[in-house]
């Protein structure tokens, strides 16, 4: 393909109605959204497609916070991972989201076919407030008394929680998942967690809930932006009434790091890489990147 065609396939995905909504979601003073996953079939090269929304989002007044990371989820797709504009004086959280591709040497970036790519029959899927409201009402959360409280906090100590952590910060890995079971609000282990960060002087930006894809369904997660480490990161929670807090024993996603250990999930840069230089991507210019952004903005 021509330079002119790229720019204009990509011009043409920045007027598409995937992508206003995607804009409306960021934009919405209705309802708290806290995740989105977008997907399209793509064939512009990672590092300009992150380069990309970088500017573009700027020009929007609504700067990223931080870094883009590249992810392999699954099989064939790769994603830029926790895209997330930002507006320090907005009280809403604006969502982070995920904008996973399956390469298509046929075109140049359009929204996927839901059937083929996507979740729930959606290629733009997202996850508010109102949304995880609904998926905790299926649980019977226990109440925490002065047992529970010390069982969690040894949680936080435990061999567990230290390995989930220098997997975050291990360059191998580009996503890391640290599985618990427990029976009681996820909101209560999200401040135990954040009291745990703390006190090794790990610095956190946000935290979002939100619900992943598992092979039964749909499970529980907190997103962990953290600014130092720069990653994000999540605690996914599985609910067995009879057990307070304990690491997973039962196999969640099934991407393990490389010990083969269940109680965690682990997407290798690995992958990431390999896809990144297997198929033949186009690079964007800066000066096709400037064009693309005057005429969409």
């Amino acid at each position: 393909m021509s330079e002119k065609e790229i720019t204009r396939g990509v011009v043409a995905y920045f007027k598409s109605d995937q992508w206003k909504e995607l804009i409306r979601q960021l934009t919405q003073t209705e309802e708290e959204l806290y995740h989105t996953h977008v997907y399209v079939e793509n064939k512009v090269e990672a590092g300009s497609i992150c380069r990309l929304f970088q500017r573009y989002f700027k020009r929007m007044g609504l700067p990223l916070d931080r870094k883009i990371d590249l992810v392999s989820p699954g099989p064939d797709i790769l994603g830029a991972h926790s895209v997330h504009p930002h507006d320090p004086d907005r009280v809403l959280y604006i969502p982070h989201f995920d904008f996973f591709w399956k390469y298509n040497p046929n075109v140049v970036l359009q929204p996927s076919d839901p059937a083929k790519l996507g979740e729930e029959g959606s290629n733009i899927p997202t996850w508010g407030k109102k949304y995880m409201d609904n998926y905790y009402s299926k649980f019977d959360f226990k109440g925490v008394g002065p047992l529970e409280i010390r069982k969690i906090r040894q949680y936080f100590q435990s061999a567990h929680w230290k390995k989930g952590l220098r997997l975050v910060e291990d360059p191998a890995y580009a996503h890391v998942h640290i599985n618990v079971e427990i029976n009681f609000d996820p909101i209560i282990l999200e401040a135990f967690a954040l009291e745990a960060l703390k006190e090794i002087g790990w610095r956190v930006d946000h935290i979002a809930p939100a619900v992943y894809h598992v092979p039964e369904g749909y499970q529980g997660k907190i997103v962990f932006l953290t600014a130092y480490p720069e990653e994000v990161w999540d605690i996914c929670w599985g609910y067995v009434p009879n057990v307070a807090i304990r690491p997973a024993e039962k196999r969640f996603v099934g991407y393990f790091p490389e010990d083969g250990d269940i109680a965690y999930d682990a997407w290798t840069q690995k992958a990431v890489d390999e896809l990144t230089t297997r198929d033949k991507y186009e690079s964007l210019t800066d000066e096709q990147i400037e064009e693309i952004l005057e005429q969409v903005l």
